[in-house]
């Protein structure tokens, strides 16, 4: 049984590593901090700290400290966070020991996110996804707390949300080139 865990193990870290290597982030440039050595060196106690208050929040949400069937879900669901959690913090040690052995990369250069800077269509596609996505968890929560919301109530008021947003990161955005002094 151990063999065959071992044998999944290594099989999900040649999966990461091809997968870092197609995106780019493939050998990398320096060691990790030692807060990521640290949580990824028990990833079952680091997964359960993050976990769990994610699940009594989840549990709060749907009333599961009322019913028992409820807080047997949020019991479950907790469970499932902590396993899928040490999951990954386990690939990322494998990863960190496969790079450790290796050896790193000191003439790689670091990956940064750079957005691209697209027209309107592509800002107009970030923002209908999303409100989309507002929308909807608005609507499930409402919903589990037992009010009735429509979908129509859902939408507009997430769109307000998501304007006042977009309105106060624009307003910083805007005093943040104010604030800086002229190039050239």
């Amino acid at each position: 049984m151990l063999q065959v865990l071992r044998k999944a193990e290594m099989s999900l870290l040649t999966a990461v590593l091809k997968a870092e290597r197609s995106l780019g982030m493939g050998g990398r440039f320096r060691p990790p901090a030692p807060i990521a050595v640290r949580v990824t060196s028990r990833p079952l106690r680091s997964a359960a700290v993050l976990a769990v208050p994610l699940a009594a929040l989840g549990g709060s949400t749907f009333g599961a400290f009322t019913d028992g069937t409820r807080f047997l879900q949020a019991v479950l669901l907790g469970a499932g966070m902590t396993l899928f959690f040490a999951l990954l913090l386990r690939l990322e040690r494998l990863s960190q020991l496969h790079y450790e052995r290796v050896g790193y990369d000191p003439a790689a250069r670091p990956f940064v996110h750079r957005p691209r800077t697209g027209g309107p269509g592509r800002t107009l596609a970030r923002l209908s996804v999303r409100w989309g996505v507002l929308t909807v968890v608005f609507w499930g929560v409402e919903r589990a707390k037992g009010a009735p919301v429509s979908w129509l109530f859902s939408g507009v008021a997430m769109a307000l949300v998501l304007l006042v947003i977009v309105a106060i990161s624009y307003l910083a955005e805007r005093r943040r080139r104010r604030s800086r002094p002229p190039t050239g």
